[in-house]
């Protein structure tokens, strides 16, 4: 459990929230961290509160959901070290605590225990699919005007090639996530899956480890 911060003082009415400038990254490595981010509803969370502070009751507004089940989310959160509490505000006499998240991006390191039974790769896949689905259903604004991008390629590469490509994906990845956000823009979301295919597609009597795939140094990468 993550030692908890003083909160900070209480905000007169007419001073605005603001979104602080958080830490370029943060490295999940307990079991607990990895138990509070694989639930889908905190994994919402996360992604509302990482570009914006919000309230328990503003989250409910946006999830549908109660605001009493989003507060006991937000302190599972917060115990995990994965969210903060950045303003405080007296709303109509109660007391309104305003979170984001404790870094723009969370990397994965899972212990031995934790990375058998967690699939950091596949979350991230299937939250990008999750998230892609609830757009186009929700007929965001710009999706039809073509700021969308989706292909899924598949090539046959040397290992120098792969590496290469690794790179760039990874760059432009750092590059987004440098940009400082725009009050009056849009959030978009750049998910992304570079992986050696299964061996169905290899040569034949070539099985994905034989062929030319290189062992790079591992990599803890999350971007939710």
């Amino acid at each position: 459990m993550t030692k908890r911060k003083p909160e900070p003082k209480l905000l007169p009415a007419d001073v605005p929230v603001e979104m602080p400038d958080l830490p370029h990254a943060f490295t999940i490595t307990t079991e607990a961290q990895f138990k509070a981010i694989g639930d889908p509803v905190r994994n919402r969370i996360l992604g509302i509160i990482q570009q914006h502070p919000a309230t328990a009751k503003q989250i409910a507004d946006r999830l549908n959901a109660t605001p009493g089940a989003i507060g006991h989310h937000l302190k599972v959160l917060e115990q995990a070290g994965l969210a903060m509490i950045v303003a405080r505000r007296v709303t109509r006499g109660i007391i309104a605590k305003y979170y984001t998240r404790t870094a723009r991006l969370f990397n994965y390191a899972a212990p031995e225990g934790v990375r058998a039974a967690l699939h950091p790769m596949l979350d991230i896949v299937n939250t990008t699919r999750d998230e892609l689905a609830q757009a186009l259903a929700d007929g965001v604004p710009g999706l039809e005007e073509g700021f969308y991008m989706a292909g899924f390629p598949r090539v046959r590469l040397s290992k120098s090639k792969i590496e290469k490509y690794a790179q760039r994906i990874e760059a432009i990845k750092d590059n987004l996530l440098k940009e400082k956000p725009d009050s009056n823009g849009v959030v978009m979301g750049f998910g992304f899956a570079f992986f050696t295919q299964p061996n169905y597609v290899q040569s034949l009597g070539t099985s994905s480890a034989e062929a030319q795939s290189p062992k790079p140094a591992k990599r803890t990468r999350k971007q939710k």
